[in-house]
């Protein structure tokens, strides 16, 4: 009995001890302290947008995100800068051309809609949406409310240097065609997937030729998780090549997913809140695509900031109504057979302020 009592004692004895050894290291580091959790994704991405306004992708061209409201909100922030103009823009500094080009003629937006998307999903906001940009006179509505088209003629101000002097940003936009992918790489994307189902699209016997004047936007439904969509960005827009041939192109994700962290109403003009954010990204990448191509040397700022970034999130004035449901949504331009959009203000380069209507 006293045998076993004292093997007991022993092994208690060589625990206790195992247990001060290994805490000599914290007490030779000085008192214990609450050490703040970071998001190591988020800070990297800040400090290289601060470097590029773009995440680095080696020799291909540099990949431009549009944050989400609060990383936006919080660079503003970090910057002490309350916006242009008093609006919510990040950023007052003029913007500058840098000397690349920019989308001239006609651009023809290329739309592929990735995953679930039934009929009904939005489609149609979406398309009225983009069509508007260059309906001209066949808008139609009130005369005396902002249209969509007059939105758009603030980035056909843009301008790149040609043999025979300033050629402007096209101010015809179109969809030009439309597909849908049955989730070809499945619901989980790696680093270069939205490349690798945009350029499946693209060529002879694909559902689009290869077009000069396209910009090919990706558009998720909202069950596809992209690395860095909804904790980063709303969306992005880049340039990569087939052969010799640059390819514009951009990735929106279905707001569905992040809807509040992308700038969504709880009413919104076609009671559809997740669709109606998503349309205000997609003007927000088409902008920025038209000015700056290859997201490095079209018309930047000193931050690195594109046109649209300029006036993340701010609308600028809004109309009301109310829906069939009697709730009050808010918008601010008007597109084709009079639909209804809410959709962020871009930058007039030539007055140095965000605007909702161009000339």
């Amino acid at each position: 009995m006293a045998s076993s009592l004292n093997a007991a004692f022993l092994l208690l004895v060589l625990s206790l001890a195992l247990i001060c050894i290994s805490l000599l290291p914290l007490a030779s580091a000085g008192p214990l302290r609450r050490v703040a959790r970071t998001r190591p994704a988020h800070d990297a991405y800040r400090r290289q947008r601060r470097l590029t306004d773009a995440i680095d992708r080696g020799s291909r061209p540099p990949l431009h995100m549009f944050e989400t409201k609060a990383h936006f909100e919080e660079e503003k922030r970090e910057k002490g800068d309350a916006g242009a103009n008093g609006g919510d823009g990040s950023s007052s500094a003029p913007i500058k051309y840098l000397g690349g080009p920019v989308m001239t003629g006609s651009v023809n937006v290329y739309l592929i809609y990735y995953g679930n998307w039934p009929e009904g999903s939005g489609q149609d906001v979406i398309e009225n949406f983009v069509n508007s940009l260059g309906a001209g006179s066949d808008q139609q509505g009130d005369p005396a409310e902002p249209t969509v088209d007059r939105w758009w003629a603030i980035n056909a101000a843009y301008y790149q240097d040609g043999e025979g002097g300033r050629e402007n940003v096209g101010s015809e936009v179109q969809v030009a065609g439309t597909a849908y992918d049955d989730y070809s790489a499945g619901t989980k994307f790696g680093e270069n997937t939205v490349w690798e189902v945009v350029s499946s699209w693209i060529g002879d016997g694909q559902a689009f030729p290869y077009d000069p004047q396209g910009l090919y936007m990706l558009l998720t439904s909202p069950d596809v998780t992209v690395p860095g969509y909804c904790s980063e960005y709303c969306g992005w827009h880049t340039m990569d090549y087939m052969g010799s041939d640059a390819v514009i192109y951009s990735f929106v994700g279905h707001h569905g997913q992040c809807a509040e962290g992308c700038g969504a109403q709880s009413a919104s003009p076609n009671e559809d809140p997740a669709i109606d954010a998503t349309v205000s990204t997609i003007a927000h990448e088409i902008a920025e695509a038209a000015s700056d191509p290859d997201a490095s040397s079209g018309w930047l700022d000193d931050q690195r900031e594109e046109n649209a970034d300029k006036c993340s999130y701010g609308v600028g004035a809004t109309l009301t109504d109310s829906d069939s449901s009697g709730n009050t949504y808010e918008y601010n331009l008007v597109g084709m057979n009079g639909m209804r959009f809410l959709v962020q203000q871009n930058w007039d380069w030539e007055n140095n302020m965000c605007v909702s209507q161009g000339n």
